[in-house]
């Protein structure tokens, strides 16, 4: 008769969501929420307790390793130095020259890729070169007679756009009315906006390589200033500051 009252199906407590117009308080918190809590609320407070009794029974005038490397400021709080292991931290000369010098590369190297990003929007948006189309004639009549339009077989609004320039032939074939100056110049403003779009990025890449060179100069100065030899410090009008190596005979 006792296995038969196991075998009844109990009722099961589930716990309540959270009401609707509570919903601005946030979720509501379950049973398992709860243990989680607790059981970090207890944890901190077995560690105040076991720090307390340790503090209690530690003797002020006993001495112990560690006193080289900690101490406690004004308001009580330990101060841990990062080298407790007994490694000294400052680095030779050597290392410190090897340093910089790997910072200097690492800057050269991302200047010579600001560099050729900032050549190749160069070109794409003719920035150097502005080329102009000569044509040869044979006599002073034909020289006379000359009219572009004619000899490049196009109409008189794409004479100005060597990058674009159609054809009557093919403005025939896509079916575009050659008397309409509006639809011809429709894709010279948008052309116009992508070689607007292209401007601002070689001057950004102009003003990052402007950075990155001075960056440079200037690591390059402290390592630089960093080698054996008595050096003068002079500074120009103009606030610029160089320094003089005093001339020594090497062997």
């Amino acid at each position: 008769m006792a296995k038969l009252v196991h075998d009844i199906q109990k009722k099961q407590h589930r716990e309540r969501s959270q009401l609707t117009g509570r919903a601005r308080l946030g979720m509501l918190e379950k049973h398992k929420d709860y243990v989680k809590r607790a059981q970090d609320y207890h944890k901190k407070q077995n560690t105040l307790k076991a720090l307390r009794e340790k503090a209690k029974e530690r003797n002020p005038d006993e001495y112990y390793h560690a006193m080289n490397t900690r101490k406690v400021d004004d308001k009580g709080l330990l101060i841990k130095s990062r080298y407790e292991d007994g490694e000294d931290p400052s680095l030779d000369m050597d290392q410190v020259k090897l340093l910089k010098t790997q910072d200097s590369n690492y800057i050269r190297t991302l200047r010579q890729v600001e560099l050729k990003k900032l050549q190749r929007d160069k070109q794409l948006i003719g920035y150097k070169s502005q080329s102009k189309h000569t044509v040869f004639v044979d006599d002073q009549d034909s020289m006379r007679d000359f009219k572009a339009e004619n000899y490049f077989k196009t109409t008189k609004e794409f004479l100005d756009r060597p990058e674009n320039r159609l054809t009557v032939d093919q403005l025939t074939s896509q079916n575009l009315n050659v008397g309409d100056s509006e639809s011809l110049l429709m894709p010279k403003e948008s052309l116009d906006k992508k070689r607007l779009k292209k401007i601002k990025q070689v001057k950004l890449h102009m003003e990052r390589e402007k950075q990155l060179n001075q960056i440079q100069q200037r690591m390059d100065s402290q390592r630089e200033r960093m080698k054996k030899g008595s050096k003068k410090k002079i500074i120009s009008d103009t606030g610029n500051v160089t320094f003089k190596w005093k001339k020594q005979r090497k062997r």
